[in-house]
């Protein structure tokens, strides 16, 4: 096609091609090539998924040109589309993400939602924490949603807690929210005050180090590790956490944990119940797909 013939038609075309050409689109979570070839266009032009169509001879740059062709190679070759866009859609709100935390999963929305409702029942606000917060994707909506309480968002990473605050920012809820870079939980309690928290909230990383490898080409060659290997049996943060948490949290206080499924879930109930004297078990609740995914316990003294 001749230089001059550039337009939102034949960018499609290109994006199409490129990504028509992968052999197990479903390895790389690419279940609408036709789809993703649109998004990568909309991101590449700067324009709506309407535009895009209502406008095909639209002429664009070569340089326009060159980003369509980039952005189709990095998602034929597995890349994430959210790390390609730069964004993904959580509880209805759109936050930033990079290589630096997990793209949020429609399922932990569930885990959002449950704590969303607690929160709401507590009529004055209060404080809570969100472990393992990633993208603050969880935080942040609690907050958006909840603005009488404030929240502690604590992460081994201090690349991922640098995404958060944009994020926080971004949803204009930074004044009511501190980051604490913490590996060993024990750490925390030089900012957390001890008893004070009304509900702790964690995704913490649960995959067996041994299946790492055998996830999605996507997950495994794109996310952070650390963010998903949860030791040889997947519950090593459960260990780390589950004896320290209680100290921070006020008397009848929920934690709210996303588990690998009902098999690992059992696993944390036998855990919790040895080594951590002040943390009831109350209930497991289930996913989209009907799995018993999410835990809750309360402090019991």
């Amino acid at each position: 096609m001749a230089q001059g013939a550039l337009n939102v038609a034949y960018a499609r075309a290109i994006a199409r091609c490129i990504l028509s050409e992968v052999s197990e689109p479903s390895s790389l979570g690419m279940q609408n090539s036709c789809l993703d070839a649109d998004r990568i266009v909309c991101h590449a032009l700067s324009l709506t998924r309407a535009a895009i169509h209502a406008h095909p001879d639209r002429s664009i740059t070569p340089d326009q040109q060159a980003m369509v062709k980039e952005f189709a190679l990095r998602r034929a070759s597995g890349e994430p589309m959210a790390y390609i866009l730069g964004d993904a859609i959580f509880c209805g709100k759109t936050f930033k993400i990079n290589g630096s935390s997990l793209i949020p999963r429609p399922e932990t929305e569930i885990l959002t939602e449950t704590a969303d409702k607690f929160l709401k029942s507590l009529i004055n606000g209060g404080v809570f924490a969100d472990w393992c917060t990633g993208s603050g994707c969880i935080a942040i909506t609690l907050l958006t949603d909840n603005p009488d309480f404030f929240a502690y968002a604590v992460d081994s990473s201090e690349d991922a807690l640098s995404l958060a605050r944009q994020n926080a920012e971004a949803h204009g809820v930074r004044d009511r929210i501190e980051f604490l870079e913490c590996r060993d939980p024990l750490d925390a309690s030089e900012f957390i005050p001890p008893e004070s928290l009304d509900m702790i909230v964690s995704n913490p990383p649960y995959i067996p180090t041994s299946d790492i490898r055998i996830l999605e080409a996507q997950v495994k060659d794109y996310e952070p590790i650390e963010a998903l290997d949860g030791g040889a049996d997947g519950l090593d943060v459960y260990r780390l956490l589950m004896p320290v948490l209680p100290a921070f949290m006020k008397r009848g206080a929920p934690l709210f944990l996303e588990t690998g499924g009902e098999c690992q879930a059992k696993d944390i109930e036998s855990l919790g119940s040895t080594i951590s004297k002040n943390l009831k078990y109350c209930d497991i609740f289930c996913d989209h797909c009907g799995i018993d995914r999410f835990m809750q316990w309360r402090k019991s003294a």
